[in-house]
């Protein structure tokens, strides 16, 4: 009777530690597909630019299905943002608009790169944009006018 019961607590073990181990995967699969529905490199075309870190593209999530997406570049700060906003950073937001613009139309390939999202149907993913020139959010920052979210609060001018 005792290895019975031995017997029956290891298959209870068993069996929970693979319901644990089942949940665990279908928990990390659904979260990755979640965050990054549309994997890789996608090349993307402009529709218009909202503000030197919000960009709008259109590209083909699936064989034949083109959506429009507002990216949303990751880890970035502009001037012009915030509360009492001074008159030299609202020319430097100005230039940063300006310089994204001027960026994006002279790359002759520009694509998203494992685009996070809330969900696929979100219309709004944060990635970095990526061009023959290297990436917009690190030119914005080599030009000084864009700064990790870690600076927000030094002064821009």
């Amino acid at each position: 009777r005792k290895s019975i019961m031995n017997i029956v607590n290891h298959l209870k073990s068993m069996i929970n530690l693979l319901l644990f181990s089942t949940l665990a995967l279908v928990l990390l699969t659904t979260t990755a597909i979640a965050e990054t529905p549309f994997p890789g490199k996608l090349p993307v075309t402009v529709t218009s630019i909202e503000a030197a870190n919000i960009i709008h593209v259109n590209l083909e999530t699936w064989p034949g299905f083109r959506r429009d997406i507002r990216i949303i570049l990751p880890d970035l700060v502009l001037p012009g943002q915030g509360e009492n906003v001074k008159e030299c950073e609202l020319t430097l937001a100005k230039q940063a608009y300006d310089f994204t613009a001027n960026f994006l139309s002279e790359a002759k390939d520009v694509s998203v790169k494992d685009m996070w999202m809330k969900n696929s149907a979100s219309p709004d993913a944060i990635s970095s944009i990526y061009t023959n020139n290297g990436t917009l959010d690190d030119a914005l920052r080599k030009e000084g006018l864009a700064k990790p979210v870690s600076a927000r609060n030094e002064p821009w001018c």
